[in-house]
């Protein structure tokens, strides 16, 4: 079904890699054939993305499964009651009896159900928290943090998300950053440490590789520090690429055209986004944070490369990421996220020999190699780790948060009232 083209499947087929085909080899075991060596695919495997789903549910087709009301998988809980933008209600299974080991218990769930509610505004959804409307809340804003942590009703848990960190992916095959010295003046122009410190409000972390330190086998911690802020050098670099000139807001030029990085947006820019573009300003780098809540124009500038710079994260609990993101045939038009446009053999060798290499700490060496590169290489620009954040009344227990981050309820329950 992942693989039908009908399904045009982007992500989850992007899991499985180099896939050929699968032989079913009795009720409880399926086998899985792919064309070259391929270890990231067990990892893959424990994620929703290739979660068993159930047949008959699969073939009431697209429509039907977008609209959340008829998918059947294998988890300790059923799809309950789902309004659309508001609210998810799931039902205990009672015939779960396969939790993984360390899941804190076996058989069915304790909670006999719950209900997600999309509240998207910040204040809301902590005010429903704090008046007792919910049990629980994620997504809390660096800006009410210290509130929540202040409530002794209220606990406060953070986790970092492991995976491609948000980071800035430059457009190596642009007029613009295909110059190595402009992409580098940009890599040195923002003061992270402090933008990170001021937006964030000293919860946030910034990032010193494409990784998040929380990827199992793949970080490589020898990175940090090794590129800080450095605006004499970006500024010694801009001029030996050329753009010696000046506007009359302090933009840099050459030829006559400012330094103008575009940077398409869905939705609205982030407050991070619009500091990061403050401080590009001060090195004479105009950031146009191009937003648009048209997704098909949006896409369309990516597919065909009409943009400098994108800027996204991707939670994952696997060095693999990185091939999503360099691998040459990882490309936009073709479902793929390589933003940075990269297409270089050595990148591709290493991500393909960490594919095929089931020694983990091998694994992690070949990963540290790719890291380095696009950093010195400045195709990617890595800003902060993102965390999530969960807070929750003291009456829930065993509410946890995944390798990946994620809330799981299998192992919560709550006090009586």
């Amino acid at each position: 079904h992942i693989t039908d083209k009908k399904t045009q499947s982007q992500y989850a087929a992007g899991l499985l890699g180099p896939y050929e085909s699968a032989l079913v080899k009795s009720p409880t075991e399926i086998e899985v054939r792919f064309t070259r060596p391929y270890a990231p695919f067990l990892q893959a495997a424990s994620t929703t993305y290739l979660g068993i789903a159930s047949p008959a549910s699969l073939k009431k087709g697209a429509e039907a499964l977008c609209a959340g009301t008829t998918a059947v998988g294998t988890g300790p809980f059923k799809a309950g009651a789902y309004t659309r933008g508001q609210q998810r209600a799931y039902t205990r299974n009672a015939d779960y009896a396969w939790a993984p080991e360390g899941a804190g218990h076996t058989g069915p769930a304790r909670l006999d159900s719950f209900a997600l509610r999309f509240i998207t505004e910040d204040a809301t959804r902590v005010g429903a928290l704090t008046s007792g409307q919910v049990d629980a809340a994620g997504a809390v804003p660096p800006q009410q943090a210290g509130a929540v942590k202040r409530d002794p009703k209220l606990t406060l848990t953070s986790r970092s998300v492991p995976g491609a960190v948000d980071a800035f992916y430059l457009n190596t095959k642009g007029a613009l950053f295909s110059d190595v010295r402009v992409r580098r003046a940009f890599q040195l122009s923002v003061d992270l440490d402090a933008l990170v410190g001021s937006v964030f409000q000293g919860t946030g972390t910034r990032a010193w590789s494409l990784l998040s330190p929380t990827t199992p086998d793949s970080y490589d911690k020898s990175l940090e520090k090794s590129w800080p802020h450095d605006p004499a050098k970006a500024a010694a670099l801009l001029d030996e690429a050329g753009w010696k000139g000046r506007d009359a807001d302090g933009y840099r030029t050459k030829d006559g055209k400012v330094l103008t990085v575009s940077a398409p947006v869905y939705g609205q820019a982030s407050l991070f986004s619009q500091a990061v573009q403050g401080e590009l300003k001060k090195a004479g780098i105009k950031l146009d944070l191009a937003a648009s809540t048209d997704a098909a124009e949006v896409s369309g500038r990516l597919d065909s490369g009409r943009y400098d710079v994108v800027e996204l994260s991707w939670a994952r609990a696997d060095g693999d990421i990185l091939s999503h993101f360099l691998l040459s045939t990882e490309t936009s038009a073709g479902g793929g996220h390589n933003f940075a446009r990269v297409a270089d053999p050595k990148v591709d060798r290493l991500l393909k020999d960490a594919q095929a290499e089931t020694d983990r700490a091998k694994r992690a060496a070949l990963y540290a190699q790719v890291q380095r590169w696009a950093l010195d290489q400045a195709v990617v620009v890595p800003a902060y780790v993102e965390q999530t954040t969960v807070a929750a009344n003291r009456k829930v227990h065993g509410l946890r948060q995944s390798v990946a981050a994620w809330p799981e309820f299998y192992g919560a329950w709550v006090e009586a009232r």
